[in-house]
């Protein structure tokens, strides 16, 4: 490659990354496809390269919106000329059609945005925030505390200056100010810069521990099989926990923001289009208010499932705040509620807390699901469940040759919005001798075998 298309490669390897983190499924042989277009494409044509990088990087159709605005993200078109500088001479300015822009007149349209978004209720800085991380958090340079880079981001947009350049255009432009509603805009900015600064923390956390497995451990901790991992394979494990759940936050975070169709917004579309005579140039879109779970966790703490619970919940606690409500349960063949104790660890939880903290064993403390699900139902289900709430069953379905009493579950799934069912097992073993998860299987919404963490990210994801 020359320079220049090294230049623009490093921005297509950002803008992949992205899409990655987003859900896009970018294998290494759509990347090298990328790198040998790129050297055919005339790279001051700004639509060539946009059609080139979506042909050969996206695959699935509901992909493309994202791409698109990621791409402008990363390759935004240059910007016109300010009102106060003389007149261009020459034909007008394509956007899709010019460079990517330089460093001055990159700061100008971020500030230009920043001010637009404190004015405008209705704005979604989303991309605006992501793109001022990118560029002046410095985290190319090595991740360091969440502060630094925070203060490296605010000192280069100074929020403060955005403020009152607000309120002077608003007088400027006879609207009257509301000073609070600014101020919380402003303060709303400031907290999703920071959201964004610590995802990609997260983000950069889980990649180091994928490159720096400790001498002697080959395996990668996410891909570990929890069941049948050694002490320091779960040592591993236990240290990937947290920033995986920092991880899939951001990613619930994002996703809530950005789901689901958009609706316009009539009154703000009529309100702007007074600008223009009554006709609707700008059309205002209303967001809709993404669905956050009521969740219910039951947890099986016996021995063979004992450290896989103990993760799972770690891993579902650590995302309360992308959740409506969370209510943990554990069992053997009793259960009882442990929410209190979810909410006052941030380490991992152990084994030996969720036996010693709730009544989790009945009779003789074998596993028995039938009693358990009817336990549940009776104390817990029938008068707390509604159309909210989401029900996760963690277990390997082995109920010791004792009653499934699966129609109970069919009552909490008559109840519940979901229920699924996580299983630690390979799903070759199900359904072997004691298992019984074909009997409870039609009542769940999707039964997920997790046997990694990286199984149990995925799943965690896709029920949420």
């Amino acid at each position: 490659m020359t320079g220049r298309q090294e230049t623009i490669w490093t921005q297509v390897e950002r803008l992949v990354a992205d899409l990655r983190r987003r859900g896009a499924d970018i294998s290494l042989t759509e990347v090298l496809d990328a790198a040998r277009a790129i050297e055919y494409v005339d790279l001051t044509q700004r639509v060539d390269l946009r059609s080139m990088l979506g042909a050969t990087l996206v695959k699935q159709a509901h992909h493309q919106a994202m791409f698109a605005e990621l791409f402008d993200r990363h390759f935004p078109a240059r910007l016109p000329p300010s009102r106060s500088q003389a007149p261009r001479t020459g034909p007008p300015i394509d956007p899709d059609a010019t460079d990517v822009l330089d460093d001055s007149n990159r700061d100008a349209l971020d500030r230009e945005e920043l001010l637009g978004a404190t004015l405008d209720p209705d704005a979604d800085p989303r991309l605006l925030v992501e793109r001022i991380v990118e560029r002046y958090a410095g985290l190319d340079d090595g991740a360091r505390t969440e502060r630094y880079h925070l203060y490296r981001v605010l000192r280069a947009v100074d929020l403060a200056a955005i403020l009152s350049a607000a309120i002077a255009r608003a007088r400027r432009d006879g609207v009257p100010v509301d000073r609070a509603a600014l101020d919380a805009r402003v303060e709303s900015l400031r907290a999703m810069i920071a959201d964004e600064i610590r995802a990609r923390l997260a983000d950069a956390a889980v990649d180091e521990m994928r490159r720096t497995i400790e001498p002697g451990r080959t395996a990668d901790p996410f891909d570990v099989e929890l069941a049948r991992a050694s002490a320091s394979e779960l040592d591993d494990v236990r240290a990937a926990i947290r920033p995986l759940a920092r991880r899939l936050a951001a990613q619930l975070r994002h996703r809530r923001r950005s789901r689901g169709t958009r609706r316009v917004d009539i009154r703000h579309t009529i309100h702007r289009s007074l600008a223009y005579g009554g006709v609707p140039l700008d059309v205002v879109d209303r967001r809709p208010r993404a669905h956050r779970p009521e969740l219910f966790v039951l947890c099986d703490v016996s021995g063979s499932v004992a450290d896989f619970a103990g993760f799972t919940l770690t891993l579902i606690s650590a995302l309360a705040d992308e959740l409506r409500a969370t209510r943990t349960f554990a069992f053997v063949d009793a259960i009882d509620e442990i929410s209190a104790l979810m909410g006052s660890t941030t380490r991992v939880i152990e084994p030996w807390q969720l036996l010693q903290s709730g009544r989790v064993i009945g009779d003789d403390g074998h596993s028995d699901y039938g009693r358990v699900l009817e336990s549940f139902w009776e104390d817990y289900g029938r008068h707390g469940l509604s159309p909210r709430s989401t029900v996760v069953v963690v277990g390997d379905a082995r109920g010791n040759h004792r009653p499934s009493r699966s129609e109970v579950l069919a009552q909490i799934a008559a109840r519940a919005r979901r229920v699924y069912w996580l299983n630690p097992e390979p799903r070759a073993e199900w359904n072997t001798t004691d298992s019984v998860q074909a009997l409870y299987a039609p009542h769940c919404s999707a039964v997920y075998e997790v046997r990694t963490l990286a199984q149990l990210s995925a799943a965690v994801l896709d029920m949420l």
